[in-house]
């Protein structure tokens, strides 16, 4: 996990930890094959946390092409409130292409690139 700063509060994410291609969310597996196809991805998950104590907010999904230094992934959360209670919702963004060398800078581009795209409230 991210070192906090002197803070608990986050978000902190964990490692990337590598899962086969067919654990990853079908919207990254569609954009990987729509754009070239899956040989070479490999799959990453990690979890959000917004503060050191917190069950985890989200997930980061990430397909990951060491050789051509590119990745597209999507952030996963489920959703909260009464609606949510009653039926299990899934909230997540489109898929999300960028460039990484490696499984570590890859979520820490796209964590930031959310960031950057996500409205100003």
């Amino acid at each position: 996990m991210l070192s906090a700063d002197r803070s608990d509060r986050g978000p902190f994410w964990t490692r990337p930890i590598p899962v086969g291609q067919a654990e990853l969310n079908p919207s990254v597996l569609d954009e990987i094959d729509a754009n070239g196809g899956r040989t070479g991805f490999r799959g990453y998950v990690l979890q959000i946390f917004e503060a050191l104590d917190a069950p985890p907010s989200g997930v980061l999904e990430i397909a990951f092409n060491r050789k051509q230094r590119r990745a597209c992934g999507i952030y996963e959360s489920e959703a909260s409130g009464p609606a949510a209670r009653k039926d299990h919702v899934v909230l997540m963004t489109d898929p999300v292409w960028f460039a990484a060398s490696t499984p570590q800078e890859a979520a820490n581009v796209l964590f930031q690139t959310l960031v950057d795209r996500a409205p100003d409230l």
